[in-house]
């Protein structure tokens, strides 16, 4: 692969290939497509990356790294002061803004190819551990300090809490009855609320 061009960022590049597989899916995405989004010639893109593929690759490992995905997803928890909260706002960051209907669609086609090319689905098999290892730190936080009550199962109820994570938006998209975000808090809190303790219980 030729030495890469430090005239654009990688997270430009990322972005800009983000925006285009929403308007037009991952199919149909070219290079070009992304090229033009970002601001930048074909060539810089090919001498980049090489392929669509890689590129593809590429986004898929930048959007699932810890600065990309885990680190904001920190950030929400701490700013709250109760973990539970916190856990709350952090799912919540992870799922980013509302999508229109047919950038959804665009987004989850992508998801579809990732699941059935093996290295695609390999990346997505470790961010998933790592997102549910993540989560269980926010309740072990959330038990310690006796928010949660003492001798729930943590592993457990990360998964479900990332269970909620993924399915709640694949809901969502199909009613759009409400905001994303009040989707999840409220799917959230139905599975967490039993697990609360209350003040008089601390």
């Amino acid at each position: 692969m030729a030495g890469r061009p430090r005239t654009i960022s990688e997270e430009r590049v990322m972005v800009a290939l983000a925006t285009a597989v929403g308007q037009v899916g991952p199919s149909r995405l070219t290079l070009a497509d992304v090229a033009k989004e970002a601001g930048v010639s074909t060539g810089v893109l090919v001498g980049r990356y090489g392929s669509k593929r890689d590129l593809l690759l590429g986004f898929v490992r930048w959007g699932l790294s810890e600065e990309a995905f885990i680190r904001p997803m920190r950030a929400a928890f701490e700013s709250a002061t109760d973990p539970v909260e916190g856990l709350i706002r952090a799912v919540v960051r992870s799922a980013g803004p509302d999508l229109g209907p047919e950038e959804f669609a665009n987004h989850l086609a992508f998801l579809h190819l990732e699941l059935a090319d093996g290295e695609f689905r390999a990346l997505l098999g470790e961010h998933d551990a790592a997102v549910r290892a993540e989560l269980a730190g926010y309740l072990r936080s959330a038990m310690a300090s006796g928010h949660v009550m003492t001798g729930a199962d943590v592993d457990a109820l990360a998964a479900a809490v990332d269970s909620i994570r993924n399915g709640t938006q694949i809901t969502w998209a199909m009613t759009r009855s409400q905001p994303l975000a009040e989707a999840l808090r409220r799917d959230l809190s139905t599975l967490l609320d039993p697990y609360r303790r209350n003040k008089e219980e601390r």
